[in-house]
This record gives C-alpha cells, structure tokens and sequence, in this order.
C-alpha cells in the first residue's frame, strides 16, 4: 500500500511537469516575422497580411494553441531580426539555400518553386521552345542578388544578363523590348500570368522550372523544439488537406506542396 501511495505521489508531482514540457520551447505569442512583398505568398492589402503565409500562420498558431503577431519588417532584416530574437520564426516565402541554413534552422519545406520564364505574348513560340532560352546572345533580366541571379550567371554565361531592383521595372522593360525575358521564382511568375486581378494580357508565363527550389520557415538554429512543434503541425496539414486547400486558394495552378 505504501509502494502504491508513492507511486501515486510520483505522478501527481510530474503531471504539471509533463504538461509544461510538452508547451517549452514554444512561446504563447508566437512572433512571425514577414517582409510581406511577396504575392502571392505574402503580402499587404487594406492594412492586413493576407496570402498563403498569411493563412498558413493563421492555421499554424491555431494548432499549437499559441498567438501570434505579425511584425513586417525589410527582407534583408529578416534573419538578423531572427538571430537578435525580435522575431521567433520567418514565413515569408523563404527558399531554402546552402547559405541561409548556416544561418537558421529550416523546417521541412512546404511548397516545391523554381525559377520562371515571362514573355511577351507575341514572342511565345520562339521562347517556347526547348533550350531557347539557354541561347548565346538572349538578353535575360533578373532580380539583382536573388537566387534567380545566382542560376543565370552560373549555369548561363553566355546569354546577356540584365539585373534590377524590383520585379516593376524588370517587366516595364519586358515590356519595352529591353530584354528577351524575365526569369524570377515561380511565385511571381505565377501572380502575373495566372490571377486574373494581377495578370499583363502581353505577358506569358513558361510554367516549366528551370530549376528545383524548396520554400520553408526558418527559426534560429538553437530552438529546434520548436521546428520540431512547426514540422508536426505541418505534417497534420498536408495530410489532412489543408496546405492543399490553403494554396489553390491562392495560387490557381498546379504546384507541389509538402514533402
């Protein structure tokens, strides 16, 4: 009988311990840093963050039983505000790459993207066809420092490379005839081809990666408790449907999600 009220004693002292140690690791509040420039994935409408990140976050703290609190920040902060602890995780349509992974600790990704090619309408059969766009002397604008650029210079040396602050300016000079053709993640090629609210009626979308990219969230190296609590809801998600549902709402072409 004593054996048994010890026993019983052990327990009742390790239920609130359990029950807190399933929680540690993870804040109540859960502070989701964004640069919110990225439609589809993430963005700002009528003062609110809306696209897939936006409700996947929604989606996301409502299964870990959390908060959350958006903080909009510049895409070059984004990581330094992670390691500085301001924010707790980044969902801003990050791609997973050599370098930022010795930086942050990724989760396991959510949607396969790659880099795209726009084109003008008029000009869709020459561009359609394979190996086109590889051809020496192509005039191909890009992103300067994104892993568009990267790809074009090193696995396309002999094609013309135009590089430009914003996405705006690289399709106003598409449409100008100062380049043959924009390459940039599929993301973008998608909201300016695919959505009706957002498409150029002389712009083309060649829907065929050029190369495999990974988008995921990122927090800092150290909590891995909490990558571990974002890898299970999102598992939960794919399996269920819902990271499905939550990206045909947004993006209406065929894109791989989950693992």
């Amino acid at each position: 009988m004593k054996k048994l009220l010890r026993l019983f004693s052990l327990l009742v002292l390790l239920l609130p311990f359990t029950g807190h140690a399933a929680n540690e690791g993870i804040p109540s509040t859960l502070r989701i840093g964004t640069a919110a420039n990225y439609a589809p994935l993430a963005f700002m409408q009528n003062d609110e963050f809306q696209g897939v990140e936006a409700d996947l976050a929604k989606e996301i703290t409502r299964r870990l039983k959390v908060n959350n609190r958006i903080l909009v920040l510049p895409w070059e902060e984004l990581i330094s505000a992670l390691e500085d602890k301001r924010i707790d995780v980044i969902m801003g349509g990050m791609s997973i790459t050599k370098e930022r992974s010795q930086q942050v600790l990724f989760t396991e990704p959510y949607m396969e993207v790659g880099q795209m090619a726009l084109v003008r309408v008029s000009e869709l059969v020459r561009w359609n066809r394979p190996g086109a766009l590889f051809r020496e002397g192509v005039r191909i604008g890009v992103i300067a420092g994104t892993t568009g650029e990267d790809f074009i210079r090193s696995d396309m040396p002999q094609v013309v490379v135009t590089g430009f602050g914003d996405t705006d300016s690289a399709v106003q000079a598409l449409l100008d005839k100062k380049i043959d053709t924009f390459i940039h993640d599929a993301p973008t090629i998608w909201r300016l081809t695919a959505t009706n609210a957002t498409m150029n009626p002389e712009l083309f979308g060649i829907y065929r990666p050029l190369t495999r990219e990974y988008l995921a969230w990122a927090v800092r190296r150290q909590d891995k408790t909490l990558a571990n609590a974002l890898n299970r809801a999102l598992t939960d998600m794919y399996s269920d449907g819902t990271l499905n549902r939550i990206t045909r709402r947004w993006i209406p072409v065929t894109v791989k999600v989950g693992k």
